[in-house]
């Protein structure tokens, strides 16, 4: 799907119930443009690998890790199908410390969070692109937050090394997906439009990567967005490693056999 037909109904994107959707903007972009299932159901994994390698362009490896971390939300194995709503499930692919839902502490990871997007957003001040420095910088920024009220609840925020990488290949994809994935830049207008509305910035001028997106570009961006950090020490010592060194080489050791897929 390079582009929209030019007939393209306006859509209200918020009005999708009774449909039901996930905790990924992504996906749930894909079910709005009726790329995937509208109504969020009984999804195989043909569709789904499908519609992630020819609308955004995944590579085949990806779209088939994501697709099988959504399938194993299924609570009946035998069908071999999920619904959007599956993906919900609390350390399958959801997970604390995300851009745009609360925390399970909540009780609702789930809804976009407009007053957590917003804040994150604050990272970006009036710039029109997004960098390393500054998406690295937003990460922290909301694991600090997540952090001081898990704190104040007196609960244990759930954030060790797989949720860091988790974390980090989300805004790898998002870039990667929606910008420059060479420069690590991507226009905030379009980020918006991803969180937002959960669709394809397709009428702001957006079109799908060249290329596929590859393992080695999700990489590239991980690491760019590791170095570029200058809070590099606080977080090595939240993950439980200690140092620096010792976070990039379990993020190394990680990313040479992937088996993860990522919820924003």
């Amino acid at each position: 799907m390079a582009a929209p037909p030019s007939d393209h109904p306006e859509i209200d994107w918020t009005k999708w119930e009774p449909a039901v959707r996930s905790p990924c903007p992504m996906i749930n972009a894909l079910a709005n443009h009726h790329i995937l299932p509208h109504n969020g159901r009984d999804i195989t994994k043909e569709q789904a690998v499908k519609a992630l390698t020819t609308s955004i362009k995944l590579d085949s490896g990806i779209a088939n890790i994501f697709t099988l971390g959504a399938l194993q939300g299924n609570p009946d194995h035998s069908k071999h199908t999920f619904d959007l709503d599956m993906v919900d499930k609390h350390g399958l692919i959801e997970h604390d410390v995300s851009l745009s839902r609360d925390d399970l502490m909540s009780g609702n990871n789930h809804s976009f969070n407009k007053e957590i997007f917003e804040s994150v957003m604050a990272t970006y001040g009036d710039n029109k692109e997004t960098t390393l420095e500054l998406a690295s910088k937003a990460r922290y920024d909301r694991l600090t937050a997540c952090k001081k009220a898990h704190e104040a609840a007196g609960k244990h925020l759930e954030y060790g090394l797989k949720e860091f990488i988790f974390s980090y290949g989300e805004t790898a994809l998002f870039t990667a997906m929606l910008g420059d994935k060479k420069e690590g830049t991507c226009p905030i207008e379009y980020l918006r439009i991803f969180f937002e509305e959960e669709r394809l910035p397709y009428k702001e001028g957006w079109k799908p990567p060249a290329s596929p997106v590859t393992q080695s570009d999700m990489n590239h961006l991980i690491f760019g967005l590791l170095t570029a950090k200058a809070h590099k020490a606080a977080e090595a010592s939240q993950v439980g490693l200690g140092t620096v060194q010792a976070v990039q080489a379990a993020v190394t050791s990680f990313l040479h056999a992937p088996s993860f897929c990522t919820i924003m």
